[in-house]
């Protein structure tokens, strides 16, 4: 319906004139002509508007039955239940820790369907793997450690009777009662019997409360971590370790203040792994009593990792007596401070079968120590074995550090992350293959390496390090450059970065992983 207007009435719009006497009748005879138009607007949407909830209505249920229909056809509904199983397995071992969290696995895939569920609940390997948390601070210890020890009981049961992998840890912020400590005691006490791995990780106070476990048989017990979980230092320390009865313990790890292990009383001959304050935190001010006391009864030791801080003791050098571990492959030490016992312990430590050695300095010091070769001459007595190295904020000089690499002709993967001191290090210079006479190669297997240097780097050589590198057999498989600036003058790194990875590019073609990156401020 085509509505006219006459002009008179239109140019009253947007105005505040008032309609003529005659434009009044005319306004009037329009208005209840267009209200009568908008009901008969109006009963139409209301038709339509029918029209598409029912189409809509169809559709959803159309909807549903193609999806239900699909179902039907999906490959999962056709996959054996050992294949279900397989996968359900691998979703759980992909995760880095099991949590009671609906929103990861197994808890995520019990929440798909009935089907999953029972088959989830019907696999107690899905189960065995347990970690718990408890809060930093809570109002009511006893009622949490209730509702944390059920839900352990209800996890646990669908474990069935197998052995048990369990993590407890609390953030030390504040301290757990007694009572809820001889609770959480008590629970493990319980499932001392089925506990093949054990990782506490509490307050000194809290784990001196935990230990009565240690006093009952230990059938299963593979694995055993206890760590203080406080970062701040402190006086209190756990009891000594006494395991009475483990005879499958292979694996070992102890992080706390004060470590004398002379007092423990330990299957070690057993250890095929173990870690003393290796874990511990730069802020304690760890000490520890001779480590080979321990390491002489372990002879079948795989891997080894230990924290060397400030002994409990001075060791009498006379004293001191040479280990062999003769099964040892890989051994990492971290330096928490500097003292005359480092030089003690690698000059009496023999490994002839080690393949990877690590050394990394975590002191809080300002920079790094002047010189760290203590554990050259040991590198040294592994070299025909030796194939992985590293120095973590380590600095020895050009001269030490050559001569040792100059000996490990088996070495693959090398890793030399000096601190600000060495900073301008010749090493990138010393591995370039078509510089030494020939049989005189550096290192001349290498497929891994890592090294940090100042800004001062020249492309020439690190490109020519390269070039020969990827040109010989074996070839270099991967290359990462971190690039420090510790002085005051313009930040050049940027372009120097973006220089290399042009000028390496046909190696990176090639095939090389290539990183280079800005060192952190730090080191």
């Amino acid at each position: 319906m085509d509505l006219k207007i006459p002009t008179s009435i239109v140019r009253l719009f947007q105005t505040n004139c008032v309609p003529s006497p005659m434009d009044t009748q005319r306004i009037s005879h329009l208005l209840a002509e267009q209200k009568l138009e908008l009901s008969f607007i109006k009963e139409e949407l209301d038709r339509a508007r029918a029209e598409v909830s029912r189409l809509e209505a169809k559709h959803f249920g159309t909807t549903e039955i193609v999806q239900k229909l699909e179902a039907l056809r999906s490959p999962v509904r056709r996959m054996p239940v050992e294949i279900m199983a397989k996968v359900f397995e691998q979703c759980v071992q992909d995760e880095e820790s099991q949590e009671p969290d609906p929103l990861r696995a197994p808890l995520l895939l019990c929440q798909v369907c009935s089907a999953w569920r029972d088959l989830m609940f019907s696999l107690p390997c899905l189960w065995k793997t347990l970690k718990v948390g408890f809060p930093s601070t809570t109002p009511n210890w006893e009622n949490v450690m209730q509702s944390k020890i059920m839900s352990m009981h209800v996890w646990i049961s669908r474990a069935k009777a197998l052995p048990i992998s369990l993590t407890l840890q609390h953030p030390s912020n504040s301290p757990i009662t007694w009572g809820a400590l001889m609770s959480l005691d008590k629970e493990i006490l319980t499932l001392g019997c089925r506990i093949e791995e054990l990782c506490l990780k509490f307050s000194p106070l809290a784990l001196s409360s935990l230990l009565t476990f240690t006093q009952s048989p230990l059938p299963h017990l593979r694995r055993l971590e206890l760590h203080n979980s406080n970062p701040l230092p402190s006086h209190d320390n756990p009891s000594p370790l006494l395991l009475h009865d483990a005879p499958n313990l292979r694996s070992l790890s102890i992080a706390w203040g004060s470590l004398d292990t002379a007092q423990f009383c330990v299957p070690w001959g057993q250890l095929t792994q173990l870690s003393l304050q290796y874990d511990a935190s730069p802020y304690w001010n760890s000490v520890h009593n001779d480590y080979l006391i321990a390491l002489r009864e372990c002879p079948n030791l795989k891997h080894c990792s230990i924290g060397i801080g400030m002994t409990i003791l001075d060791i009498d050098t006379e004293m001191v007596v040479p280990v062999t571990l003769p099964n040892l492959e890989s051994m990492k030490v971290r330096l928490f401070c500097q003292t005359l016992y480092t030089h003690q312990f690698f000059d009496a430590l023999h490994a002839p079968k080690l393949h990877t050695f690590e050394f990394q300095n975590v002191s809080l010091a300002m920079g790094s120590f002047a010189s760290q070769t203590e554990p050259l001459p040991f590198i040294s007595r592994s070299a025909e074995t030796l194939e992985n190295l590293s120095f973590d904020t380590i600095n020895i000089s050009d001269v030490d550090l050559l001569s040792c690499l100059s000996q490990l002709h088996r070495l693959k993967h090398l890793r030399f992350l000096p601190g600000p001191l060495q900073l301008n290090h010749n090493l990138v210079d010393s591995l370039i293959l078509s510089a030494a006479p020939q049989g005189t190669s550096i290192c001349p297997r290498l497929e891994s390496l890592s090294l940090k240097c100042s800004k001062r780097v020249s492309t020439d050589k690190v490109t020519e390090l390269i070039e020969s590198r990827c040109s010989a057999s074996p070839k270099l498989a991967e290359f990462c450059l971190q690039i420090a600036a510790f002085d005051y003058g313009q930040d050049s790194r940027d372009k120097t970065i973006v220089e290399l990875r042009e000028r390496l590019n046909q190696c990176v073609e090639g095939g090389l992983q290539l990183h280079l990156m800005k060192a952190k401020p730090t080191g």
